[in-house]
C-alpha cells in the first residue's frame, strides 16, 4: 500500500531534527572536552612550577649543609643577629621572624649554579638561605643548625619553603667494619 505524501515529508522532517539535536549534543560534548584540556594544562604547568621551586629549595638545603662540613664560619661563636638581607652565607643566632610574606630581606640569596647563568634565569628569584645556630645537642657531641630554604619556581607565586634540622658532630665515628 502506498502511503500518502504528507507521512513521508513528516518522516524527512523528524530525521532532520534528531539528526540536528545529535550534533548539538556532541558539540556541547566536545566544547566541555576542550575546557577540560585547558584546565589539566594549567593544572599541569602549575604542578611543574611547583617541582622546580621544591627543588630549588632542595638544592639550597644540600648546598648549606656542605658548606657546614667545610668548617667556612660554622664556629658557633660566630653567629650574629641576621636582621637584613645577607651578602655571604653566615651563622645566625636569631630565628627568622614569622611573616605572612617570604623572608627575602633576612636571607642569603644562593646562586644555583654561576657556570650556567640560564639555569639560574629560568627561576624567578634565587633561593634563599637562612642558618640558625641552635646549641649543642642533647648528647652534648654536636652542633644543632637549623636550615631554612626557599626556593621559586618559573613564578613568584610558586614558591616552597624547606627546613632541616643539622647536626654537625665533634668527632668521626667509623660505622663500618
Amino acid at each position: 500500500m502506498k502511503q500518502p505524501s504528507n507521512a513521508r515529508a513528516r518522516q524527512h522532517g523528524f530525521t532532520l531534527i534528531a539528526a540536528l539535536m545529535i550534533l548539538i549534543v556532541i558539540t556541547i560534548i566536545g566544547l566541555a572536552m576542550m575546557r577540560g584540556v585547558g584546565l589539566q594544562g594549567r593544572m599541569a604547568g602549575n604542578f611543574r612550577e611547583k617541582g622546580r621551586a621544591f627543588e630549588a629549595a632542595q638544592a639550597s638545603i644540600d648546598y648549606a649543609e656542605w658548606w657546614l662540613l667545610q668548617n667556612n664560619n660554622s664556629d658557633p661563636s660566630q653567629a650574629t643577629n641576621c636582621s637584613a638581607t645577607q651578602t655571604s652565607l653566615a651563622l645566625c643566632s636569631n630565628a627568622i621572624a614569622a611573616t605572612t610574606t617570604p623572608w627575602t630581606n633576612a636571607g642569603y640569596s644562593y646562586a644555583l649554579t654561576a657556570n650556567a647563568p640560564s639555569i639560574s634565569a629560568a627561576f624567578a628569584q634565587p633561593p634563599q638561605i637562612y642558618i640558625q645556630y641552635l646549641g649543642l645537642n642533647s648528647a652534648g657531641n654536636g652542633v644543632l643548625y637549623q636550615i631554612n630554604t626557599l626556593g621559586y619556581g618559573g613564578n613568584t607565586s610558586s614558591l616552597v619553603v624547606l627546613q632541616s634540622t643539622y647536626t654537625l658532630y665533634s668527632g668521626v665515628k667509623n660505622l663500618g667494619k
